[in-house]
């Protein structure tokens, strides 16, 4: 287990500066979420601890919490999960999950669980052009496509049957 946390802080440390050649500005951004998203799903199968990714969409920025013994979240601790704010011409288009359904201002989060990830749809926009990070919930893998996704959201068995 510790070989798989050791190569996930390198592949975090590694894979944006790699990338960044050539890449654009929302490819190089693109890459890093995902790197926490994958870190995190990781990080939280590891230690059996329940994680945050929060967005929040009105200063272009994300950070992680960690859930105390308190049943209280507090910021983590680790610098590769450190608040990052998106650079100049990127933001969020909207975050969409099933507890808080598509927001288009102000916070939402994705919670990381031991034994899986919330179901989260993230937009991000640089210009006319947005990006979709599609993080599978049983995996925790993210899926990055250059256009807007819709996120399918499961009917409830009782809204299938109105």
């Amino acid at each position: 287990m510790m070989v798989i946390a050791i190569l996930g802080i390198m592949a975090m440390m590694i894979l944006p500066r790699i990338s960044s050649f050539g890449a654009g500005q929302i490819k190089r951004e693109t890459r890093h979420l995902s790197g926490v998203i994958t870190h995190l799903s990781q990080e939280s199968s590891l230690t059996k601890r329940i994680f945050r990714l929060h967005y929040d969409l009105k200063e272009s920025s994300y950070w992680v919490s960690v859930l105390q013994e308190k049943r209280e979240f507090a910021p983590s601790s680790d610098p590769l999960v450190a608040r990052r704010i998106l650079p100049e011409g990127i933001s969020f288009e909207d975050v969409i999950t099933p507890r808080h359904g598509k927001v288009k201002e102000g916070e939402a989060y994705t919670e990381f669980f031991p034994m899986g990830v919330e179901k989260t749809a993230i937009h991000l926009k640089e210009g006319e052009k947005i990006w979709t990070l599609a993080i599978n919930p049983l995996t925790g893998r993210v899926k990055v496509s250059d256009q807007y996704i819709e996120f399918q959201e499961r009917k409830s068995s009782a809204e299938a049957f109105l």
